[in-house]
């Protein structure tokens, strides 16, 4: 269990550490992409803000050509008048002389002296400079609607001012056409706030700037959502990888746990089996010296009372100490699967000599036995006897499934799959066995069969991994079984 815990604390350090990286990735990304729109915007508005003064200086230009050529006033006038018409976001200009009178108006002799009172409460005049302030001699200009924009003008030797009233409110809706997804907001060097524009966020990111030709701050600010652009991702990112590492440190200990237990339970099962080779070939060599007396007196007795072999009772008692005699060779082979000699065999000859071996038996229970041998022989190295063991205890195991089936068959396929291995492959038409069957049929002392020890197919896969080969079965109900013998092989002799 510690473990364990300590592999979720290593999970939600590493989970932790990449959501992290992750987020400030995205972080990264996330403000540049903010920043690009902030400077993007910024550069907008500085575009609209300059083509208000060309065109503002522009017409003090125009003014230096009329006035240098003539001094008509109705036709300055009227030039002024169509400037103010022109341009929406202009409320008034008139030209002041050396004495600051105003002599030229666009809006006509009537507003002369406002005008004047206008120009001379204002404490400077544009271009500004850092130091300027934005106000007037009697008071602040609280929320101003207008800006005056000046320009000196040198005519003929007499200095002249052009006096331009820029009206905020009309360049506050220009911004507004500009865009609509940041909040902009201009105020004065002294903090006088002319106008704001756009929706203001809860979390946003801003940019504020003096703008070189006006004495204004401007502040851009834009949507800059942290929490459900990066906090919010990284949690998903962390949370995500978290679960999966879990995933694998659960499937990983499933595993790892699982295979303890598999372990432990081959290593009791295999100090069982030893205990019980050991036992089983003590008890086999104990019992096998008085069989044989018994089977010898038996064969005495007989060739004195039944001379003929005609009496049952001595073939009953013959069988039943064979029987028991395969049996007692059986637990020899558990004891010491291993003792014999290995050598060259040649694989079809084996399988031929088994065929000839039974072939009575199997004709007596009408059972077919079809070979199919490669004409070039293959050789294992292993041993002949233990081979033909493998090879009975599966004839005999089919011969007993075939009992209830109509021309019973048995085929026996030998095949050279690869250079360096040979498969062996026994079929035969019986009554096939089930799943729950086919994952136990390999284990000691399992068996279908009432007088069956069990041990059959036990030792023959464990003879068969022993030559580093291995068996496996394939059946299904009323379709028969297939046992595949895969084995390495040594040489190969024509």
């Amino acid at each position: 269990m510690k473990s364990f815990s300590k592999i979720i604390i290593l999970n939600i350090i590493i989970a932790l550490i990449i959501s992290v990286t992750v987020g400030a990735l995205i972080n990264r990304n996330y403000t540049n992409r903010v920043n690009q729109r902030l400077n993007n915007t910024k550069e907008i508005v500085n575009l609209k803000i300059q083509s208000f003064i060309n065109d503002t200086t522009s017409i003090s230009e125009s003014l230096t050509t009329i006035l240098s050529n003539s001094d008509n006033e109705a036709f300055v006038n009227k030039f002024l008048k169509d400037n103010h018409i022109r341009y929406q976001w202009i409320d008034h200009i008139y030209v002041i002389d050396e004495n600051k009178k105003v002599i030229y108006d666009s809006k006509g002799k009537g507003n002369i002296k406002q005008d004047e009172e206008h120009f001379n409460n204002y404490k400077f005049h544009f271009p500004i400079n850092e130091s300027s302030i934005l106000s007037s001699k009697s008071n602040n200009l609280k929320r101003p609607d207008t800006l005056l924009l000046t320009n000196d003008l040198n005519i003929n030797h007499k200095s002249y001012t052009a006096a331009t009233v820029i009206n905020m409110r009309a360049f506050k809706d220009e911004i507004k056409l500009i865009t609509k997804r940041f909040n902009i907001e201009v105020k004065g060097i002294d903090g006088t706030k002319f106008y704001e524009v756009g929706k203001q966020h809860q979390q946003s990111k801003e940019i504020t700037y003096m703008y070189k030709d006006l004495p204004v701050f401007i502040t851009i600010s834009g949507q800059y959502n942290y929490i459900t652009r990066i906090i919010l991702p990284s949690i998903f990112i962390f949370l995500v990888i978290f679960l999966l590492l879990t995933i694998l440190a659960l499937l990983y200990k499933s595993r790892t746990e699982r295979m303890e237990h598999e372990k432990l339970i081959d290593q009791a099962n295999n100090e069982k089996l030893r205990l019980i080779g050991t036992l089983a070939a003590n008890t086999a060599h104990e019992i096998k010296n008085p069989l044989t007396s018994i089977n010898g007196f038996i064969e005495l007795t007989r060739m004195k009372y039944d001379k003929d072999y005609k009496d049952r009772h001595f073939n009953i008692i013959t069988e039943e100490l064979d029987r028991i005699n395969n049996i007692v060779t059986q637990f020899l082979y558990l004891g010491k699967p291993t003792n014999l000699t290995y050598t060259n065999v040649n694989i079809a000859q084996v399988i031929s000599d088994v065929q000839t071996f039974l072939a009575y038996e199997l004709e007596q229970h009408n059972i077919n036995i079809h070979l199919k041998l490669p004409e070039e022989s293959i050789y294992a190295y292993i041993s002949e006897d233990q081979l033909k063991q493998i090879l009975i205890n599966l004839i005999q195991n089919a011969k007993d499934a075939l009992e209830q089936t109509t021309n019973p068959a048995i085929e026996i396929q030998l095949q050279q799959q690869s250079p360096g291995q040979a498969c062996i492959i026994f079929k035969d038409n019986g009554m096939g066995i089930s799943k729950e069957t086919q994952e136990q049929i390999f284990e000691p002392f399992f068996t279908t069969k009432e007088s069956g020890s069990g041990l059959g197919l036990y030792l023959s896969k464990k003879l068969i991994e022993d030559w580093k080969g291995h068996i496996e079965v394939q059946s299904h109900k009323n379709e028969g079984t297939t046992f595949i013998i895969t084995l390495p092989l040594n040489i190969s002799k024509k």
